[in-house]
């Protein structure tokens, strides 16, 4: 779970510098049209690797031969010099690296077992860590001689002594040794452009380390019965005939399209409230940390609370963190609300994926893994990405040559949809329903927690 996550978070964070840096300098449009590649590659990627794993390969197989397949794929983009060829690799890269989420999630699930499913979020979690783990690596990669990023954190934190004395120590021990290193050849000084060469290299590595992973072969639906070489996504979208899991995963769809408003927009509404460019990638690591720790929280609260309950909070966090940035002030409650991000991830989107996990059938469960990344990454991202721009636009005003954007308005958008799906979600998702699932998939009736 760590390297899935870690291959992630170098590249594209790092991927609109290396597009707008001199060596390229693409477009901006056309640097929007470059990031909608990972939505666009979460519409099909999922269902065609769920299928095979589902149905005809080992998903440890499916995990390697993607990543392995993908890393090439990162490298060769690196070189690149132009629109089209750089779309269309990352285009078919992403089309090999987002279903893989789903495939971890799955065999993970699988690996743990009915009994043992709430210590998903345990194994989760490091995932967060190698996402945050990748943006300090990759920071200090690229600025190995004075860490700007690491100073940006010990900034935030009131411990500017403390990284004067890291930094000498690391100029002294470390920055000789490394510039040996990047004088070879094939190495080279640090570069925007190796976001995409390095991530393509863990890439390679962590396609080796899955095959170590734990064998985990296509299995039928009962114990009895030959694997049905009917296709797994057609069976995962019949689920969709329960009304419940109709609900999560059109909420989670909507879900997607307001994270798409928070991932786009939060670098600049941070700028616009005073915080140094250069700093917006250490604050926003408020989220993904807070998110590390609500992980571990996440079995306890199903277990007590329930899955629907849980969720609900979870969507309740996005609410509040976007009112209150409708408000625009004061700074310190903006970088809190932060963590609220974090929080609501954690609560919503884990318990979601434990939820599929119970209500699908053992033949089935990449393929439902999948679908629940189609909605989010796929239909959300592609369809936010959309509506965000164009929301910017409406609400951005031009005041003596400079752009102002009305933060209140751009955030009421989120806020309501977030309102809206929690009404759906809290009238018409019955959580009782995964008894019924679990009866028509012919699972043993093991019935999800309830609140106490």
């Amino acid at each position: 779970m760590f390297l899935q996550y870690f291959v992630w978070g170098i590249w594209l964070p790092m991927l609109g510098q290396q597009l707008g840096s001199n060596s390229l300098n693409l477009d901006p449009k056309l640097i929007g049209w470059i990031f909608t590649v990972y939505g666009f590659g979460s519409i099909l990627g999922p269902f065609i690797l769920g299928q095979l794993a589902d149905r005809y390969f080992a998903t440890e197989y499916v995990l390697a031969a993607a990543h392995f397949v993908g890393g090439l794929l990162l490298i060769g983009a690196a070189y690149l010099q132009t629109f089209w060829p750089i779309f269309w690799v990352l285009f078919l890269y992403c089309n090999l690296y987002m279903p893989t989420m789903a495939l971890t999630n799955s065999i993970s699930f699988r690996s743990l077992g009915e009994s043992n499913q709430n210590f998903f979020p345990a194994i989760r979690v490091w995932g967060t860590i190698g996402w945050i783990a990748a943006g300090l690596f990759f920071g200090a990669y690229l600025e190995y001689q004075t860490l700007p990023f690491f100073q940006s954190i010990f900034d935030l934190v009131g411990l500017h002594g403390a990284f004067e004395s890291l930094l000498t120590a690391w100029k002294t021990s470390v920055v000789p040794v490394l510039k040996q290193i990047f004088e070879l050849p094939f190495v080279g000084e640090p570069h925007y452009r190796d976001c995409l060469r390095v991530s393509g290299f863990f890439s390679i590595l962590y396609a080796i380390y899955c095959l170590t992973l734990p064998h985990t072969p296509p299995i039928p639906a009962k114990d009895t019965d030959p694997i049905d070489k009917r296709s797994a996504v057609i069976e995962c979208l019949e689920l969709m005939r329960f009304r419940s899991f109709a609900v999560l995963v059109v909420v989670a769809g909507l879900v997607g399209i307001m994270l798409a408003f928070y991932f786009a927009c939060e670098n600049f509404f941070l700028e616009s409230i005073g915080v140094p460019p250069t700093q917006t990638g250490a604050y926003m690591t408020i989220g993904q940390i807070a998110e590390g720790v609500v992980m571990l929280l996440v079995p306890l609260s199903v277990t007590k609370l329930g899955y629907k309950t849980t969720m609900l909070i979870g969507a309740g966090a996005w609410a509040i963190r976007f009112g209150l940035s409708a408000l625009g002030y004061p700074f310190w409650l903006m970088i809190t609300t932060l963590a609220l991000h974090g929080f609501a991830f954690g609560f919503f989107f884990v318990v979601a994926q434990m939820f599929v996990d119970r209500a699908a059938s053992k033949d089935i469960k990449a393929s439902a893994q999948g679908l629940l990344i189609f909605v989010v990454y796929g239909l959300g991202t592609v369809i936010g990405s959309i509506l965000t721009g164009y929301v910017r636009r409406q609400f951005t005003t031009v005041v003596d040559g400079v752009a102002v954007e009305n933060w209140r308005a751009i955030w009421m958008g989120p806020f309501l949809l977030t309102l809206f799906c929690m009404l759906i979600f809290g009238l018409l998702f019955k959580e009782e329903q995964i008894g019924e699932i679990r009866d028509e998939t012919e699972l043993q009736p093991e019935l999800a927690p309830t609140a106490h």
